[in-house]
């Protein structure tokens, strides 16, 4: 150090007579008064020149200290003195220091009426204290690519460093958190439970706050202690923490924020019981957030043997038996529950013949394997689906957390335009498939009615406090006219017999429709025959 100071004195002292030199012969400069102009310039290069030798006088000096790794006055670690001693000199010092200290270092930590103590068989002292040293030997007090290690360091007004105890001791940060998981437990979430069928349909649980370790905070405590002491006793701190979801919060999601019905008076036996199972398999239903849901994979397979019955179903345009018949009529009730809940449908397909429990554009036909409804719960929170159903009606009620203030949906179906029909046709029967209706040439057996077509638009409609502020298209659809079918008999007439007379008539295509779509539904589509 004292090399250093006589140096930089002896390099202090050149510049000050170079410059004392230089001074002088400007002045002698100005005394044999030359150019005013020339005596500028030469001043000017005479500070510059000075400006630079100073400057590298400072960089040599700096330059010497570091190649010689002699820490500056005022150079402290935890209060021990390491000015004037270079790199290794301080690092085998606080070694030993450390070392020393870690004999008789007891850390005792209490909560309620446990207690835990830590000695010197529970960690190392930390070999690779030379890292300290350096970012003292070069005056950096920045924890910078240290941070992780050290957790704990700062830069005290008189450039000293202070090193957390964990970093000094090895191994104590694995035993404090074991101790911590001792203390610490989860908060319990406040819980839903949903009985769709019970007169109290929703019980909420109480949420449990949870219990932390102020981490932060007893480090801090342990190394404020450790610069003072080396027997440590300390209170663990504590907080509680708040359950996330609350009593208050699963409250919100239970109010009921749409419902739908269809009418299943009509219905035969077993498409009554085919609509009712589908939509029983969704009752009781929870939804979280973002989860999608295949109707078809909830509700299937539409078999015999998971309890579905034979009834009227739409094939290729014709009403036929089939097992499942009326499982788009649940479909259909569930999809038009979940537009007026706002909720975002990602699959609808329609019908190829038109249905009357719904409007037109609004229907949802699903057949596995080709046809599905799939939706996607994007209110935010959690849902829950409730359905039931009676001798004349099924329903769909879905709740959740409420719709922005005043805010509901309803929805519109709209038909454009009708689609006339084309008539009749007359098919043999080759396959013998209506030989107990009709058997001979000239003998009619109508199959179905020809049906006219429609192009319909659907909508959803949104409301606040009452008064319509948004309608948005959400369907077009068109549903094809359908050709009425005449069974006729292929066997020809014996000689001497007569065909047996058929008040089936045969009817020609439309020129324009002469109906409304509501006498359509109501004269055309017989009553039995819904799917």
């Amino acid at each position: 150090m004292k090399k250093t100071n006589s140096k930089t004195q002896k390099n202090d002292d050149t510049i000050k007579q170079t410059t004392k030199t230089k001074s002088t012969k400007g002045r002698r400069t100005k005394t044999k008064k030359k150019d005013n102009t020339t005596s500028v310039l030469f001043g000017l290069t005479i500070v510059s020149f000075v400006m630079v030798m100073v400057v590298v006088g400072q960089f040599f000096i700096m330059e010497n200290n570091l190649s010689n790794n002699v820490l500056s006055k005022g150079s402290y670690i935890n209060g021990y003195n390491i000015s004037g001693m270079d790199n290794q000199q301080a690092t085998t010092y606080l070694n030993n220091v450390f070392n020393e200290n870690a004999k008789d270092f007891k850390l005792t930590l209490n909560y309620n009426d446990k207690s835990w103590t830590l000695t010197k068989q529970d960690f190392e002292v930390n070999s690779d204290i030379h890292t300290i040293i350096d970012i003292a030997q070069q005056r950096n007090f920045e924890v910078g690519e240290y941070s992780d290690q050290l957790n704990y360091l700062k830069e005290n007004k008189d450039n000293s460093i202070n090193i957390a105890f964990n970093y000094i001791f090895v191994g104590l940060d694995e035993k404090l958190d074991k101790i911590i998981s001792e203390i610490e437990y989860e908060p319990q979430e406040s819980q839903v439970l949903f009985n769709p069928n019970s007169p109290n349909m929703f019980e909420i649980t109480e949420g449990k706050k949870g219990l932390r370790v102020d981490k932060t905070l007893l480090y801090n405590k342990i190394n404020e202690e450790y610069l003072k002491s080396n027997n440590i006793n300390i209170d663990i701190p504590v907080f509680e923490e708040e359950s996330s979801v609350t009593k208050e919060y699963n409250q919100s999601l239970t109010n009921k924020i749409s419902t739908f019905s269809t009418n299943v008076s009509d219905s035969t036996g077993g498409r009554k019981h085919n609509v009712k199972l589908a939509l029983e398999k969704f009752n009781g239903m929870v939804i979280e957030n973002g989860q999608q849901i295949s109707f078809n994979q909830i509700t299937g397979p539409h078999t015999t043997e998971n309890g579905y019955k034979v009834a009227t179903i739409i094939y290729n345009g014709q009403f036929v038996d089939g097992v499942g018949g009326g499982v788009c009529q649940a479909s259909t009730t569930l999809y038009n529950a979940l537009l007026t809940a706002g909720l975002e449908i990602n699959e609808v397909n329609k019908h190829t013949l038109p249905v009357k429990y719904v409007p037109l554009a609004l229907d949802a036909m699903v057949s596995e394997y080709v046809s599905d409804l799939k939706f996607t719960n994007n209110s935010g929170h959690k849902i829950f689906i409730k359905t039931y159903s009676d001798e004349n009606s099924v329903a769909v009620e879905i709740y959740g957390h409420t719709l922005e203030d005043g805010v509901t949906y309803k929805t519109r179906g709209e038909v454009v335009r009708v689609i006339p029909h084309t008539g009749d046709i007359v098919k043999k029967d080759t396959n013998k498939e209506y030989t107990s209706k009709v058997l001979f040439e000239g003998e009619y057996y109508r199959l179905s009615y020809p049906r006219e077509g429609y192009e319909a638009n659907g909508y959803l409609q949104k409301y606040k406090n009452g008064e319509m502020i948004e309608e948005t298209l959400i369907r077009h659809e068109i549903y094809k006219p359908q050709n009425g079918v005449i069974i006729e008999g292929v066997e020809v007439l014996p000689e001497g017999l007569t065909a047996i007379e058929s008040d089936v008539e045969i009817i020609k295509p439309q020129v324009q429709s002469a109906s409304t779509y509501a006498d359509n539904m109501h004269n055309v589509t017989p009553t039995a025959f819904c799917p």
